[in-house]
């Protein structure tokens, strides 16, 4: 190779090395600050009206009035905004409050339905009256009428539970009840023993259940208590006191 060819392709290498520079700068800086790294996005989200969940693993859980909805959500490129899977609704994460971006609509962060007991948060939905047991791991729990004790658990509003296994009563401190999570107490019982059918089974498998439960929800009148996305340990109906 002679001077001349050294000297074109020296300046050839030169070119597109000012061209590789060129192009690297124009990429646009992506800002690593975002809602989704930056912010204490996940947690409970009420307008007065509805509520709307998010969750660490990128879950939702929504309320409005009596209908509800859960599924997951993804996130937007910039990590500012999230879309709803199911009902396809888009939100601006915000610091404080999220905002559905095609009606403009605002939800502040914390939970309209909860009241606050003995440092803790208690969901009101789960107040009122006794949640009596019609499932548990899946088997349907027969009434047994007025001649026999139904299993339950009921919440109180100084923070603590109290219920019957259907042979014996029980209660403890709630460590948990709000936001759809839930954590049981250790629980102090009365010590009978009844014989007869499944009884002393049933009540034992429910107080498992209490012990394994870590989050719950609350649809038409029916408490599901949960671990982990699994199926219902337990489901309750409602009865008013």
């Amino acid at each position: 190779m002679n001077t001349k060819q050294l000297a074109a392709l020296g300046a050839l290498c030169f070119s597109l090395s000012l061209g590789t520079q060129a192009i690297a700068q124009s990429k646009p800086k992506v800002d690593s600050h975002n809602a989704k790294n930056s912010l204490d996005w996940a947690g409970p989200y009420s307008n007065g009206v509805s509520e709307l969940n998010l969750f660490d693993d990128n879950s939702y859980y929504i309320k409005n009035g009596n209908t509800y909805n859960s599924g997951t959500f993804k996130w937007s490129p910039s990590g500012n905004s999230i879309i709803l899977s199911g009902i396809n609704e888009q939100y601006v994460i915000q610091e404080g409050n999220i905002k559905n971006k095609a009606t403009g609509m605002v939800y502040m962060k914390g939970n309209a339905g909860a009241i606050k007991i003995n440092n803790m948060t208690i969901d009101q939905a789960l107040l009122g009256g006794k949640w009596v047991l019609i499932e548990l791991n899946g088997k349907a729990i027969e009434d047994r009428g007025p001649e026999g004790k139904n299993p339950y658990i009921a919440f109180n509003e100084n923070g603590t539970f109290t219920g019957h296994g259907g042979c014996n009563g029980f209660g403890g401190e709630m460590k948990a009840a709000n936001n759809f999570k839930i954590a049981f107490g250790d629980a102090i019982q009365t010590m009978m023993a009844c014989i007869g059918g499944d009884i002393m089974q049933v009540e034992q498998n429910l107080h498992n259940a209490l012990k394994a439960a870590d989050n719950y929800t609350v649809n038409n009148g029916v408490l599901s208590l949960n671990k982990a996305r699994m199926a219902p340990l337990a489901r309750f109906k409602f009865v008013k006191d």
